[in-house]
């Protein structure tokens, strides 16, 4: 069974040229909750089939008892080209599209770098679902695949 989602709607404030005039922008977001030893954080995040690995910021790996002081290291880089470190930790990751939800344990990263959104990439998240993106309904889709560990 798949998992629906419709994109959320982000104004621009002017008119969009490529989007035929429109003043908004779809976005693939989902909600994601982050659970840790301690605690739990729910956060808004972007699905991006490009992105390598799934990030949080570092913050909140405090705010859910995920020690990073021993962490493996990475480094990150998105389309502003600047290197950002990463330290990587597993812990736990829920979606739910309001019918039904889907729970795995992921290794991600967590950067001091300052994120616009949380980004849910190939590591951690995309590795585990098969993705639909249906641009003319405004929605996607994810389905469990043979890698996912969860329930």
């Amino acid at each position: 069974m798949s998992l629906r989602f419709r994109y959320k709607l982000f104004s621009a404030g002017h008119p969009i040229f490529p989007l035929g005039g429109r003043s908004v922008r779809p976005r693939p977001i989902l909600g994601v909750t982050v659970i840790g030893p301690t605690d739990s954080r729910l956060r808004d995040a972007v699905l991006d089939s490009a992105a390598d690995d799934t990030v949080f910021a570092e913050s909140l790996a405090a705010q859910i008892g995920v020690d990073l002081r021993n962490a493996p290291v990475g480094y990150a880089s998105g389309i502003g080209l600047v290197r950002a470190p990463v330290r990587y930790a597993e812990l736990t990751l829920r979606i739910t599209d309001g019918h039904e939800y889907r729970e795995w344990p992921a290794r991600v990263g967590f950067t001091p770098a300052a994120l616009k959104r949380t980004l849910l990439g190939f590591a951690g998240f995309l590795q585990f679902f098969t993705a639909m993106f249906q641009g003319d309904r405004e929605e996607f889709q994810l389905t469990v695949n043979s890698l996912y560990p969860g329930t």
